[in-house]
């Protein structure tokens, strides 16, 4: 629970003398603290020391771990309000920081989306269709609940996946206990494998001055459970959009957001939305949202945390987004010859396979 007065502190007016605190020094702080910058604010960073590409575009750029209270405390005591990157930064670090200063989104959004089967038994309550799924802490429970699925699922861990790592596809009972050894971690979700038409996501904003707004619906091609490409915008029947949001709020509500929340979706052949999954930052199905929206989404979460007014982005017209990854940081003559391209390249120093180095956006 955030302890300061929020009438007080709130708004935050674009000023060199308020200062964005980000947490994390990837790729999205770095489009964050541009966002934030570009708006008139001073941004500072927190982060462990590394290959941190944020650390070229802000301010000032405390270094230390998430376990330090004391260097996490000062960065606190020096910002207007923060938010973090990502979604896996430890919930004391977020105690430590309300209690000096504003963060957002709250502990418990991050809590939800650090966790499978909250974000899943949340999604369920507010009316979202969600796949089966069980809870699994042993070869016992895993055994038991894939033969309810005739050996054909998805083992998931329950915390810290993303961009396909902690998963696992199950298609026979063979391969059953090779797969719970590999994954060395008891406590795992399994869920329903769904045959879907298309993955789609939708972003929503809340200010803390309590108006909202939400992005045109993208639509995603994963590869290897990395995000490769997004078109956008998509559609979907207009009733099913409307009912869609609504269950957005809903959801939204539960945990008092402010801030952005992007919800992954499958859909069916015959139109039915499936629940995936939540992220409470900036999402790369969105980075078309830069060329292609009168705000990009990295401007609306600086305008949500400190407390402006925001509505509905419109597209500019129809957009394609793909992300760079690994060694496809190396060839980018092409790309940059040709002037239909606007691309944006993170900086990290390291070339690793299926690493995000960077992405580009043109128009469809």
């Amino acid at each position: 629970m955030q302890k300061l007065n929020l009438n007080k502190t709130l708004p935050i007016l674009p000023s060199r003398k308020n200062v964005i605190g980000i947490l994390g020094g990837g790729q999205l702080g770095k489009m964050i603290a541009m966002a934030a910058k570009k708006m008139g604010f001073t941004v500072f960073l927190y982060c462990p020391k590394g290959d941190n590409p944020a650390e070229s575009v802000v301010d000032k750029i405390y270094h230390g771990e998430w376990n330090d209270k004391v260097k996490i405390d000062d960065f606190a005591s020096k910002v207007s309000c923060v938010t973090s990157e990502f979604e896996n930064i430890p919930s004391n670090v977020l105690q430590i920081i309300s209690d000096k200063t504003l963060v957002f989104p709250n502990s418990e959004t991050f809590k939800c989306a650090q966790f499978r089967d909250k974000e899943k038994t949340l999604a369920t309550k507010v009316g979202f269709n969600v796949a089966k799924w069980y809870r699994i802490k042993s070869i016992e429970d895993l055994l038991k609940y894939t033969k309810s699925l005739n050996y054909r699922g998805i083992l998931k861990t329950n915390s810290l996946g993303y961009d396909g790592k902690g998963q696992f596809l199950i298609n026979s009972k063979k391969e059953i206990n090779e797969i719970w050894r590999s994954i060395n971690f008891t406590d795992c979700i399994l869920e329903e494998k769904i045959d879907f038409r298309r993955e789609i996501s939708i972003l929503y904003a809340r200010s803390a001055n309590k108006t909202d707004c939400f992005f045109p619906l993208s639509q995603n091609f994963h590869e290897k459970g990395i995000l490769k490409k997004t078109i956008a915008p998509t559609s979907i029947n207009e009733e099913k959009l409307i009912d869609l949001k609504n269950l957005v709020k809903k959801f939204s509500n539960v945990l008092n957001l402010v801030g952005l929340l992007t919800f992954e979706l499958f859909e069916l052949s015959d139109g039915t939305l499936i629940f995936n999954e939540i992220a409470p930052r900036p999402h790369n199905s969105f980075h078309w949202s830069i060329e292609g929206c009168d705000n990009s989404q990295f401007e609306i979460l600086v305008r949500c945390i400190c407390g402006l007014k925001i509505k509905d982005t419109k597209n500019n017209g129809k957009w394609e987004m793909y992300n760079l990854i690994g060694n496809e940081i190396n060839d980018l003559k092409n790309l940059i010859d040709d002037q239909k391209y606007s691309y944006h390249i993170y900086g990290k120093k390291v070339v690793k396979k299926g690493r995000k180095m960077g992405h580009f956006t043109k128009r469809s």
